[in-house]
C-alpha cells in the first residue's frame, strides 16, 4: 500500500477496511509523484486520490473514502484577506502540482501568483520560511501537518478553516493494468462498509478532530 501523504485517521480507515482479508497492507508514505508512478508502475495501491479524466482511464476508484474540504493556510504576518478571487493576486500562493481545486477555481488561477509544491508539508515549511504567503491544503490534512511543528511554528500560521474552497471525495486507487485491482477495490469497498456500518468510521473521525480541538 502506498500513499501521498497520510492524514492519520484516513491511514487507519483504510488499515481498519482491509482488515478482514488475508492481504495485510505494507505503508509506504512518499510524495505524490513517487505514489503515482508506483500505482502506474509497480502495481502498487494508493489513497487520498481524487478522480479526474485522465485517472479514469487508467485506474479503478473504490467507494469514497472521505470527502475532503480544501481551506487556506496563511503566515499571520502578511494579514491574508479575501472574499473575490481577484483580490489572491497580491498573494504568493502554494498549490499542489496534481490537485485540482475546483473549476471555478482552477479557471482563475493563470491569473494568480502561484508555485507548484512538491508535498504539504513543504509547502508549510516554505510558510515558516517566509517563501510564499498562504496555501492552499486539505483541511484535515493540514491539521494533521501542523502537528509536527512547534507550538511557535503554530503561532505564525492562521488556518481559514471556515471559508472552503473546494469539496471533492477522495478514493484508493489501482492500475487497470493490475490482474488483482478489481479483486482488491471490491475486498476494500466490503471492508469500508463494515468500518461504517459497524460505527468504527464515525469514531476514528470524531477522536481525530477531537484531538485536534484539544491542542
Amino acid at each position: 500500500m502506498e500513499e501521498g501523504s497520510s492524514t492519520g485517521f484516513i491511514s487507519k480507515i483504510v488499515h481498519k477496511s482491509l482488515d478482514h482479508s488475508n492481504n495485510k497492507p505494507q505503508f509506504i508514505f512518499t510524495n505524490w509523484t513517487k505514489a503515482q508512478q508506483a500505482v502506474d508502475l509497480e502495481h502498487h495501491l494508493s489513497y487520498w486520490w481524487q478522480k479526474n479524466n485522465e485517472r479514469e482511464k487508467k485506474w479503478l476508484f473504490s467507494q469514497p473514502i472521505y470527502k475532503a474540504e480544501f481551506v487556506f493556510l496563511a503566515r499571520k504576518t502578511v494579514r491574508f484577506y479575501w472574499t473575490r478571487y481577484d483580490q489572491l493576486r497580491p498573494y504568493k500562493i502554494g498549490l499542489s502540482r496534481i490537485q485540482s481545486y475546483g473549476p471555478q477555481f482552477d479557471s482563475y488561477v493563470q491569473y494568480l501568483n502561484t508555485e507548484q509544491l512538491v508535498s504539504d508539508y513543504t509547502g508549510i515549511k516554505a510558510l515558516l520560511n517566509s517563501e510564499l504567503d498562504v496555501i492552499l491544503i486539505e483541511k484535515a490534512l493540514a491539521k494533521y501537518l501542523l502537528g509536527y511543528f512547534s507550538q511557535k511554528d503554530n503561532e505564525q500560521l492562521e488556518l481559514l478553516d471556515e471559508q472552503v474552497i473546494y469539496t471533492e471525495p477522495y478514493y484508493l486507487v489501482c492500475a487497470k493494468s493490475f490482474v488483482q485491482c478489481n479483486y482488491l477495490i471490491e475486498v476494500f469497498n466490503v471492508g469500508l462498509n463494515e468500518v461504517k456500518s459497524s460505527g468504527s468510521y464515525q469514531a476514528i473521525v470524531e477522536e481525530f478532530f477531537e484531538g485536534i480541538n484539544e491542542n
